[in-house]
């Protein structure tokens, strides 16, 4: 009898709140790992499992990253917004006056000040969206390569075309 193993999950109404720290979760296949059906198309779907999956993990898993990061940092901004709002209300109804609370909510005040600057200056959602663009360009470029489609049309140069293109894609600093 197999020993069941506890694994603990996040409750569903936690479940999209951004992780920290973040690590990369369960990849989810780009091509089928059953080739059995595919035989015509192995040596395409060979290439890839052998240079460009590892390319597209890393763009994915940076996209994942920044998104988190943004996430992770808004949901600072609006439960900090929060408190220090609930924190002017109480020193409101007591009547003003206490210098400590005063101080406490100036203080976070000027903290979520800076995440809001630091949201705008890192750019994350700006990066994640470049990066999921770069992903998602990598892997379109691919499956018109699996279709011979377009450029990938020519049996002599498929490979070295989309070697260039997948290139070209990394290189692009931001969208197209």
């Amino acid at each position: 009898m197999e020993a069941k193993r506890f694994q603990l999950t996040r409750p569903a109404l936690l479940a999209r709140f951004p992780k920290v720290p973040w690590r990369p979760g369960n990849d989810w296949p780009v091509v089928p790992t059953d080739r059995t059906a595919y035989e015509m198309l192995d040596e395409d779907l060979a290439l890839w499992d052998d240079g460009l999956d590892g390319r597209f993990r890393a763009l994915d898993h940076q996209a994942q990253r920044l998104q988190n990061r943004f996430w992770l940092l808004s949901l600072v901004l609006i439960f900090g917004s929060v408190a220090a709002t609930i924190l002017g209300a109480v020193h409101a109804a007591i009547g003003g006056g206490n210098v400590w609370l005063a101080a406490f909510g100036a203080v976070l005040s000027g903290l979520l000040a800076g995440v809001a600057v630091l949201i705008r200056d890192r750019r994350s959602q700006q990066g994640y969206l470049n990066a999921r663009l770069k992903a998602e360009r990598m892997k379109s470029e691919y499956f018109l390569f699996l279709a011979r489609a377009g450029d990938y049309a020519s049996e002599q140069n498929r490979i070295p075309v989309l070697e260039g293109r997948v290139a070209e894609i990394e290189a692009a600093e931001g969208a197209p």
